[in-house]
């Protein structure tokens, strides 16, 4: 019974973590057209290119080869925690984008808190043994490869190549440096809260 109590406590401080993940990415990043990092960044592109594609599913399909080769390095403990967490993140991206609550604000602001918010959301999820997967995913398997990077660290290296991603696909260099500061931000938040 213990056991139980302990895994319904892990899994209600993952819901939590997903969602500041996705109230931080709708309320600061989508709603003020900020670059952002990660699978999501890559599933904002396609979005703005094909409207129609929901982030959230496009992050979730995007996901499913990444865990597989998480769970051959992490065993499947990571399985299960990542995919409920991936799946919780995107429907509260998708349900906040439906309801569509949040309006513009003032760039650097966004970023600013955008990225302190996320990176706390993250940090949650990895001290549960889960991730929105992309990024954070990716980020623990390279930690293999290069121990001596942060999982901070090695996620603002891959979030800065998605986000310079971004300007080259919509020329938009403004929104991709505010992209940079926010992930910086993020990345910061992450490693304090870890």
């Amino acid at each position: 019974m213990k056991r139980l109590v302990a895994i319904l406590k892990d899994y209600g401080i993952i819901t939590i973590g997903c969602l500041l993940y996705a109230f931080s990415y709708n309320c600061f990043f989508y709603t003020n057209d900020l670059a952002m990092g990660g699978f999501t960044g890559v599933a904002q592109v396609v979005n703005k290119v094909a409207s129609w594609v929901p982030v959230g599913t496009m992050v979730f399909c995007m996901n499913v080869p990444l865990m597989i080769l998480g769970i051959k390095k992490q065993g499947w403990s990571i399985l299960f925690a990542s995919l409920y967490s991936i799946f919780i993140s995107s429907l509260m991206i998708d349900t906040l984008d439906y309801l569509n609550l949040f309006k513009p604000m003032d760039p650097l602001l966004a970023c600013v808190f955008g990225g302190i918010i996320m990176g706390a959301a993250l940090a949650i999820m990895l001290q549960k043994n889960a991730t929105t997967g992309g990024t954070e995913l990716l980020a623990r398997l390279l930690k293999y490869v290069i121990p001596r990077l942060s999982i901070g660290k090695l996620c603002l290296i891959i979030d800065v190549t998605v986000v310079s991603l971004y300007a080259i696909a919509f020329g938009n260099i403004e929104s991709t440096l505010y992209g940079v500061i926010a992930m910086y931000v993020c990345s910061i938040s992450m490693d304090m809260v870890i």
